[in-house]
Parts: C-alpha cells; sequence; structure tokens
C-alpha cells in the first residue's frame, strides 16, 4: 500500500513540474507591444464637490445661527437661561489632493498559445543615454488568445523615477525620458512559464 501512495505521489508531482514547465528563456516572447503610455492624473475632491450644495450648506447654518441667537436674546431678556448652543460648523473632511500614476500598454499574443498572466517592466532611460532612471514592473491577469492584442491598464502612486530632476523644473512630462517595455514573464493557457533570462 505504501508502494502504491509513494507512486502516485510521484506521478503527482511529475505532471505537476510538466504542467509548470520552464520555456527556453532565450528565446523571444511571444509578445509583441503595439502602444505604450504613462500619465500623471491629479485629483482635486474639493473642485469635483458640488459647489452649490456646498453652498447652500453654509447658507443653512449660517440661518440656522441667527434663529438660535434670536430665540436664545429673547430667553435672556426674560430672564431664562439659553437651552441651544450654536451649531458648531462641520469639519471639512472632503480628502485630499491626490497623484495617480497610469501606465497603460497594447500588447498583441503572437504565439500559437493563449496567455494568462503577463508580467512586464516599463523602463525609463535617461534621454540619448542608456543610463536607467526608473522601473516599474507590473503583473497583469489577462487572457489573450493567440493573434489577439489586449489594453492593459495599471495604477500606481508611483512616479516614473524616484526622483525630479531640478534642473528640469520639477516637471513630469513624457518627454523627459525615453521609454521601453521589457516582457519579464509569461503564464500561458496550458500552464507553462516564459521566464526571461535574467541579466
Amino acid at each position: 500500500m505504501k508502494l502504491l501512495c509513494l507512486m502516485l505521489m510521484l506521478v503527482f508531482f511529475a505532471l505537476s513540474a510538466s504542467a509548470q514547465a520552464l520555456l527556453d528563456p532565450s528565446a523571444r516572447p511571444n509578445v509583441t507591444v503595439i502602444e505604450k503610455t504613462w500619465r500623471m492624473e491629479v485629483r482635486n475632491p474639493k473642485l469635483e464637490k458640488d459647489q452649490l450644495k456646498a453652498m447652500a450648506e453654509r447658507e443653512n447654518e449660517r440661518h440656522q445661527r441667527i434663529e438660535n441667537e434670536r430665540i436664545n436674546q429673547k430667553l435672556r431678556e426674560q430672564g431664562m437661561p439659553t437651552h441651544e448652543r450654536p451649531p458648531v460648523p462641520k469639519p471639512d473632511t472632503t480628502p485630499r489632493v491626490s497623484i495617480e500614476f497610469i501606465y497603460e500598454l497594447k500588447v498583441k499574443n503572437t504565439g500559437k498559445k493563449g496567455i494568462r498572466t503577463l508580467t512586464w517592466d516599463y523602463v525609463f532611460f535617461e534621454p540619448g543615454t542608456e543610463r536607467e532612471v526608473g522601473r516599474r514592473r507590473f503583473s497583469s491577469k489577462v487572457g489573450i488568445r493567440p493573434g489577439k492584442t489586449r489594453h492593459l491598464v495599471m495604477y500606481s502612486r508611483f512616479p516614473p523615477t524616484g526622483t525630479i530632476d531640478a534642473s528640469k523644473d520639477g516637471k513630469l512630462t513624457r518627454d523627459l525620458y525615453s521609454e521601453q517595455i521589457v516582457i519579464q514573464s509569461i503564464e500561458y493557457a496550458d500552464g507553462s512559464v516564459w521566464q526571461a533570462a535574467s541579466n
């Protein structure tokens, strides 16, 4: 019985290993990058807030304060204690300005197998040089059938590079860098995996 269990476990591990077979890393990935872009999006919830509603709330609070003061004044004139305090203005709980970076990629599956997961790096270089100044890695769970294209959109709180060059006035514009997409790994629908050769 132990021998039978041992043989079944060996068969199971062999099947699992073949399902996760690593493909030749020196071969080119069967993915073509058609387009790439990134942008910075600034959100200011205070500007997005309904200004008319906010003005109406402030006006309502002002009228309530005036009415409370009028009632309290009459009570004081009659020698009676006041019973209502003026309403305390509500604190502004609107979230602060937020900055988000959006990295987009359009890819085509040029292979014969469907793609399940794509891991890719958006790499930034100093213009005119090969000096890398930033790298952002993303893992996209996608279903790309052979010959089909997909548009991938990833969101991050992190800018393309860790620092902003003061000599460029601190601007984050696309023309500051040259860019490249590096496919790091592909998990295919059949369970096999292609992984880029490590540098």
